[in-house]
């Protein structure tokens, strides 16, 4: 009897292991991913156009090419984010960092032309579809 308690004990205890290695890896597996793509904006010098999703507080992606947002970058909202009355067809109100940032990371959908130098934009600027 205890030969089967210690043998059952042995069975949980590594098949617990197993998945929590498993899990583990899965994580790191979804970190290294994620890390890929904001190492590829490294460099990157040119306009980006469409949508703008989300990655991390001041990290962004639009049509598969990552890039930064510094202190220095121009947002140009008022369609999507930082709405106005007085927007157009494209975003002519400045928009504050933080304002914008928690919109994306709430799934705000927007449109936005990016001009990125050395992997961080330079200036982000909403227009309508």
């Amino acid at each position: 009897m205890k030969n089967t308690f210690r043998s059952t004990a042995l069975v949980l205890l590594s098949s617990g292991l197993l998945v929590t290695g498993m899990a583990s890896q899965a994580f790191a597996d979804t970190a290294s991913d994620s890390a890929d793509v904001v190492a590829e904006s490294a460099g990157f010098t040119g306009t980006l156009s469409g949508e703008v999703e989300y990655l991390a507080p001041g990290k962004y992606i639009v049509d598969g090419q990552a890039f930064f947002v510094s202190t220095e970058t121009e947002i140009l909202g008022g369609l999507y984010t930082c709405a106005s009355e007085s927007a157009g067809d494209v975003g002519n109100v400045e928009c504050p960092f933080d304002e914008f940032d928690e919109a994306l990371a709430e799934g705000m959908v927007v449109l936005a032309g990016v001009e990125v130098e050395d992997g961080i934009a330079e200036s982000i600027t909403e227009f309508q579809a």
